[in-house]
């Protein structure tokens, strides 16, 4: 597993919902809410980076979300998140999304090994849609508690 540690300061602000994972069925909580945020972008004409987030924060709490292109006047409903990591690692999955819970698995037992200590937020940031599953590119972002 290829983990890289970054030194560099991660910032986004996104537009979007959020909602409570039930019986950590993440999939079925998080699409429902990006589907509601694609239909104010669209309804709005927000212009978008493209490219759809899901922040895991505490108590089970899931964000969705897209990073603006550009400020818009009217937001509706997007609520805004500020993400802000200094400290954290990342992990570029290529495959289908459905491997996403086996990695997230395997990337925590990772840092636990190395002494890390997780903490919230982490994310996922989703690549363009590829057609072909095995091309498809997730980035996961977890952030981590400073070392003492």
């Amino acid at each position: 597993m290829n983990i890289i540690d970054s030194s560099v300061p991660f910032r986004v602000t996104l537009f979007g919902h959020r909602g409570v994972i039930k019986d950590r069925a993440v999939h079925a909580t998080a699409k429902p809410l990006l589907d509601k945020v694609w239909k104010a972008v669209h309804d709005r004409r927000i212009k978008t980076k493209g490219i759809n987030h899901f922040v895991h924060l505490p108590e089970s709490t899931i964000f969705t979300g897209v990073e603006l292109k550009e400020p818009a006047s009217d937001l509706g409903t997007l609520e805004a998140l500020d993400i802000s990591l200094d400290h954290y690692v990342s992990y570029q999955h290529v495959g289908p999304y459905s491997a996403l819970g086996g990695i997230w698995t395997e990337l925590m037992e990772t840092l636990r090994q190395r002494g890390d200590k997780p903490q919230f937020p982490n994310l996922e940031i989703y690549g363009h849609w590829n057609e072909n599953e095995a091309k498809c590119e997730t980035t996961i972002v977890v952030g981590l508690a400073k070392r003492k």
